[in-house]
């Protein structure tokens, strides 16, 4: 056998070869190689990315839908047992609430459309407050004080469950959901203690007066029975209106008074404890004091120790601070204390706003 070695200049790629001398195999050495391209298999790569990447977003946008349709549920929901427990408070009829509650409902969006409710939707009792504080509805008990609403977007409600905007990419085309509240009637005796220091002088107790006004023209409109009386500070504080539900002796009340002096907010508080102890019997209604000032606490004891008394005794307290020298934190901590909600008005436009929406909230509660 022979071997011959030729260097071969024709090929464009150099290499040596060795023939062997039957002609029928040529081994290759040395022999440089080119790599297959990988453009294809990084497209591939970065499909699946894609595909994944639509996936998070369609996923992301569908369950921000079902947070926003829970929150649209509740409100609707809410709404509408508060309307239907005020027309029963109103009428003593159920069919009267239902029908209110039902238009109520559909008068707010879920998921941009009215929510339709039925008459199963709908159930009324007796709440009673506990030792705790938590009231508990006792279906069918009588005398009827509450109505319990439920709202539902699902297969079998009325409005139907919710469809998902990328429901066919996630497989998930609906999305079910429902919401229950119960709305209270509740009987109130309501306390009003004003500011009457040498700061509310001139416009501020126009002001007063004139909110003070829509608060009680907002409470006749309202089916709840209140009685509201009130007590007013300075450097002392006095009893000017028993508890009673003429709340025109209320304004007439306030227009007697004459603004001077300095101020002190737990007498005046005080001086409306005293009122709310001739109200009736605390075991049937519920007890609120609404505190305002437009200065800084500055004569008497420590209006938050007395918060706390009153409040242990069962006594909401919401405080209100007119103007931008009102002492708002430290209203803020007593309406904390006192179980209730500081509102803040710069003006007299503001002032008759929050004394209005007080109104509105004293003549049902949501209860569960």
């Amino acid at each position: 056998m022979k071997y011959c070695t030729k260097q071969i200049t024709k090929l464009s790629l150099p290499y040596r070869v060795r023939v062997i001398a039957s002609g029928k195999t040529i081994h290759h050495a040395n022999q440089i190689r080119k790599r297959p391209p990988r453009t294809g298999a990084m497209l591939v790569l970065v499909a699946i990315m894609m595909v994944g990447f639509m996936m998070a977003v369609a996923f992301s946008v569908d369950i921000a839908q079902m947070h926003l349709t829970r929150t649209e549920l509740r409100t609707a929901t809410d709404a509408a047992s508060k309307a239907a427990a005020a027309t029963l408070a109103d009428t003593m009829s159920r069919s009267q609430a239902i029908k209110r509650g039902k238009q109520i409902a559909a008068a707010n969006s879920v998921n941009s459309e009215p929510l339709q409710l039925s008459r199963r939707d709908f159930r009324f009792g007796n709440a009673i407050q506990s030792t705790t504080g938590k009231f508990e509805f006792r279906r069918g008990m009588q005398p009827y004080n509450t109505v319990q609403a439920t709202g539902r977007r699902t297969a079998q409600a009325k409005s139907g469950a919710i469809p998902l905007f990328f429901g066919s990419l996630t497989g998930m085309k609906f999305f079910e959901t429902e919401s229950t509240a119960a709305a209270t009637y509740i009987e109130r005796d309501v306390v009003l203690v004003v500011d009457r220091s040498g700061s509310m002088l001139g416009s501020k107790f126009t002001d007063l007066i004139s909110a003070i006004k829509t608060f009680t023209d907002t409470l006749d409109e309202t089916p709840v029975d209140e009685h509201v009386g009130l007590a007013s500070y300075a450097e002392y504080g006095s009893r000017d209106t028993p508890l009673t539900p003429n709340l025109q002796q209320i304004n007439q009340g306030v227009r007697s008074l004459t603004p001077e002096g300095w101020t002190s907010v737990s007498r005046g508080m005080a001086s409306g404890n005293q009122i709310m102890e001739g109200g009736r019997n605390a075991k049937f209604v519920e007890r609120t004091m609404i505190v305002m000032t437009d200065g800084r606490h500055n004569r008497g004891p420590s209006p938050e120790v007395l918060t706390q008394q009153l409040h242990d005794d069962g006594i909401t307290i919401h405080t209100i601070t007119f103007g931008h020298d009102a002492d708002q934190s430290r209203m803020t901590q007593v309406a904390r204390i006192g179980g209730g909600r500081h509102y803040h008005a710069d003006n007299g436009i503001e002032l008759k706003e929050i004394y209005r929406e007080i109104a509105l909230t004293l003549s049902t509660i949501i209860t569960r």
